[in-house]
């Protein structure tokens, strides 16, 4: 009982119709996997290339903006050459200022309430 069921002696050998077919698909699985390690090696090339790219962002200025004496910035966000911030005045009305980023001048304000509607102010 030292015999497997699986090993029955010498396998026959092939008819030569399914010998050119085992060739075909060992050129396939060649051909696949050289895509396959190709694609690999192309991934790991972008993901090196934007890790070790250097960031020259604009590099970082100190920027002063005027907002009414007594109000709280509630929100402030950076949009291209933008600067906008949410304040909240000391009457508690809230207004929207935006800012040029460059030079730090205000391009517009606008107040938010619920009496008429403001028309945005130009400074």
């Amino acid at each position: 009982m030292n015999s497997s069921a699986l090993d029955d002696g010498p396998e026959p050998p092939l008819d030569p119709m399914m010998e050119r077919v085992q060739r075909k698909l060992r050129k396939l699985l060649l051909v696949s996997s050289l895509i396959m390690v190709a694609g690999f090696v192309a991934v790991f090339a972008a993901i090196f290339y934007r890790i070790s790219q250097d960031d020259a962002a604009a590099p970082a200025t100190e920027l002063a903006v005027e907002i009414p004496s007594g109000a709280t910035v509630r929100s402030a966000a950076a949009t291209g050459d933008r600067i906008t911030l949410v304040v909240e005045g000391p009457d508690g009305k809230t207004s929207v200022h935006v800012f040029d980023a460059g030079s730090g001048a205000r391009l517009q304000t606008v107040t938010v309430g619920t009496g008429a509607p403001a028309a945005p102010t130009a400074q």
